[in-house]
This record gives structure tokens, C-alpha cells and sequence, in this order.
């Protein structure tokens, strides 16, 4: 632990205390429960607009990690969980934070990631993943259409503030209650959601 700068001793007293590499991770740590603290009611308030299930998560380890999640007071059947994990390529709020990546930084991360059909709708080309990340870029938003669970839509977007990236929030609805204009609607509680939150921040 003391090579990995977790720890450090000292040579009179031979006492242990935390070493700076866990400065790091207690920064991000704080960040996270601020996101979460902050974001809650503007969550609220757009579960309530849309009546759809919302999820609030962060980026570890090329994964995103639920931090909240809002049931729709309608009937609906997601596999999610607080604390449960998504890929970021096949999520909307994976592929939102990898919208925010420089060219470097997403190339580190298709080396290492293996891009797995979760269902039949699932990218599984590099090429058609930049293509997606590109078009979130120019839009603002991201879009998962059935491609992490099926018949499930989810709509999404970062939180960011002076540069540094907080996490990623959607809304997750069933195919069949998903037609453009409803599409429209969502997207434009999302947006304002989002300026919502970061103006919080």
C-alpha cells in the first residue's frame, strides 16, 4: 500500500496515515454525493413531468454506476438498480459522458472495451458508436433506442460545470409509449433538466 501511495509511515513514530493517492478519490467521492444531492429535486420534478422512470449516474472504471433512481408511477420493467452498473457504449447516459471524451480518451477506451450485443438493436461498430457520439455532441443529448434493454427508450444527458463533468442523468420509457412527439416532449424536459441542474451546481 505504501508503494501505491495509499499510505505512508513515518520513521520516528511509525505511524500510518492516508497517502495522496486517496485524495483523489475522496474528491470524487464528495462530488458525487453533491451531484446526487443536488440534482434530486430537479430529478423529481422530471419524473413527475414525464411520469417516466429517471436515473442519475456517474462514470467508474469505463462503467456507469447508478446513483439514484426515480420509479415511474406507471407500469414499467427495468433491470436497474442503485449501484448497478451499464456499459457506456449501449446507455444513454454512457454514451453522453463519452460525448464529452477527447479523440484520445475514447480511442483508450474502445482498446480495452469489447462492444457486446445486449440486444439485436445494440452498436457494435466503432465506427457507428463515433457516429452516434458525434451526433449527441452537435445535439446535446443522447439516445439509447432499445440497445441496452429491449423495448426500453432512454434519453439523456451530462452534468458539467467549469469543464469538470459530474455525471449523466435519463429518462427511461417503454417503446410502445414512445412516438415522436412524446420524443420531443422528453427531450425538451431533459434539456431543461439539465440547465436546471448545472445552474445549481
Amino acid at each position: 500500500m505504501s508503494e501505491q501511495n495509499l499510505v505512508w509511515r513515518t520513521d520516528d513514530t511509525k505511524k500510518y496515515y492516508f497517502g495522496t493517492e486517496l485524495i483523489g478519490y475522496g474528491q470524487r467521492a464528495l462530488a458525487d454525493f453533491d451531484i446526487s444531492r443536488i440534482a434530486l429535486p430537479y430529478l423529481r420534478e422530471l419524473r413527475d413531468e414525464t411520469e417516466e422512470t429517471v436515473h442519475l449516474g456517474i462514470e467508474q472504471n469505463n462503467k456507469v454506476v447508478y446513483l439514484q433512481k426515480l420509479e415511474s408511477p406507471q407500469s414499467v420493467n427495468l433491470k436497474s438498480r442503485i449501484g448497478g452498473k451499464l456499459n457506456l457504449y449501449s446507455s444513454a447516459m454512457g454514451k453522453a459522458l463519452l460525448a464529452k471524451k477527447t479523440y484520445d480518451e475514447l480511442d483508450e477506451y474502445l482498446s480495452k472495451e469489447t462492444l457486446k450485443p445486449l440486444t439485436k438493436y445494440t452498436v457494435t461498430s466503432i465506427a457507428d458508436l463515433y457516429d452516434q457520439i458525434e451526433t449527441t455532441k452537435k445535439r446535446g443529448y443522447s439516445i439509447d433506442d432499445k440497445e441496452n434493454q429491449d423495448e426500453v427508450v432512454c434519453i439523456g444527458a451530462t452534468l458539467e460545470k467549469n469543464g469538470i463533468v459530474y455525471g449523466a442523468f435519463s429518462v427511461s420509457t417503454p417503446d410502445y409509449r414512445m412516438n415522436s412527439k412524446r420524443k420531443k416532449q422528453i427531450i425538451s424536459y431533459v434539456l431543461e433538466t439539465q440547465k436546471k441542474i448545472e445552474q445549481a451546481l
